[in-house]
């Protein structure tokens, strides 16, 4: 049984936080290299019920390919519980990706776990898929980026 740490979550409650990929398939073009503490992201969302979160992130990385690149995204976050000190949730989000080169769209697919160490405070651990397509300033034609990321991030409550 989990030790009751944290509140239960309410609707109208704030969250912001930050996170960083501790490994990211975004070191090449076709997702198939990885590279340590390449993103960094700041995010906060807004409580909608006990359980859905609703919030804006954004997200900063580099890679061997892309010298500076930025996502700044609107997501859903759906906790599967929200009361305990672990508590699993789904993110689904989407927004735009501007790159070097070019601006597009991004979209988000991920699942992860909250860990929470006092009333208001919580580590999590999550793993993300992102979509991006974008066409280049030239017009010269398309790019298009998968990567699948994984997170070590820190909340806090208000």
């Amino acid at each position: 049984m989990p030790t009751p740490v944290g509140y239960d979550f309410r609707t109208g409650q704030t969250r912001f936080g930050g996170r960083v990929a501790v490994a990211s398939s975004s070191a090449s073009p076709d997702g198939g290299g990885y590279v340590f503490g390449d993103t960094l992201a700041i995010e906060g969302g807004r409580f909608f019920t006990n359980q859905l979160e609703i919030g804006v992130a954004a997200e900063f990385f580099t890679s061997d390919f892309i010298e500076n690149a930025q996502l700044v995204t609107g997501f859903a976050r759906y906790y599967l519980q929200s009361e305990g000190n672990v508590r699993p949730f789904v993110l689904v989000g989407a927004g735009l990706y501007t790159a070097d080169d070019g601006v597009g769209d991004v979209y988000r697919l991920g699942a992860g776990i909250s860990q929470f160490v006092s009333d208001r405070t919580s580590f999590d651990i999550s793993f993300e898929e992102q979509f991006s397509s974008y066409v280049t300033d030239d017009l010269a034609g398309e790019k298009e980026s998968d990567a699948v990321n994984v997170y070590l991030g820190v909340n806090v409550l208000l």
